[in-house]
């Protein structure tokens, strides 16, 4: 159970393209043409479950595409737990003004669970960002998701929701917060920051829990984020 729920969360709201590591939700932004990204982190819960998570996306022709795997390790034992691609577009960026909206939409997989867990489960999200203040250095992002998936096994459509903020607190170091989840199932939600280490380099670590949930729903998360301009030819 706890594998479908963070498959849910972490990947349907989606995996990447995010507003940056580490949150969940997404922002209206993308990728420039031809850059390219790799996301990884690592999630660890009460109880010894660790989910290890591997993103990499390039954009192409206004198209920011990610593929990415959770390979998880509980009693000894590791395995594939997800997988999913997916493309985001953004139709107007939230880095080009105050405020942007765009639409994401992906295919997953959850190789472990025991029926119907081939390639097929279908989400689609539409992000809205704003941008709080004038200079774009220091203002505040707030970011909207609303959004439809199909659990295959469950035979139902989820509906998908995100709410984040992001603000710089100095030149390397943003604090984020937000709260994410699926139709009106009790939200998760999460808190820390990322830290910049160079240029196109960020490191970040946040706390999640679920909103009177169990402890095993409770976790860390730790990860980073490489970003590189004109990779593709």
């Amino acid at each position: 159970m706890r594998t479908v729920t963070l498959l849910l969360a972490a990947l349907l709201l989606p995996a990447a393209a995010l507003a940056g590591r580490p949150l969940n939700t997404e922002d209206a932004s993308t990728l420039d043409d031809r850059a390219c990204q790799l996301e990884s982190w690592v999630d660890r819960a009460r109880g010894g479950v660790t989910d290890f998570s591997f993103v990499p996306g390039c954009a192409v022709l206004g198209v920011e595409w990610q593929a990415g795997a959770v390979r998880t390790r509980e009693g000894g034992r590791s395995a594939t737990t997800a997988t999913f691609v997916q493309g985001k577009h953004a139709f107007a960026s939230v880095d080009d003004g105050a405020w942007g909206i765009g639409v994401v939409a992906g295919l997953s997989r959850a190789p472990r669970r025991e029926e119907k867990n081939g390639w097929g489960d279908p989400y689609l999200i539409v992000p809205l960002s704003f941008g709080l203040g004038g200079d774009k250095d220091t203002r505040a992002l707030l970011h909207f998701n609303v959004g439809t998936a199909r659990a295959r096994d469950e035979r139902r459509n989820l509906t998908l929701w995100g709410v984040a903020v992001e603000k710089p607190v100095t030149e390397r170091l943003t604090l984020v917060a937000e709260a994410f989840g699926e139709n009106a199932a009790r939200p998760f939600l999460r808190a820390g920051g990322r830290y910049a280490l160079f240029e196109g380099f960020d490191v970040d670590l946040t706390w999640v829990t679920r909103s009177g949930g169990e402890s095993n729903e409770r976790y860390w998360s730790v990860g980073f984020h490489w970003e590189r301009g004109s990779l593709l030819p």
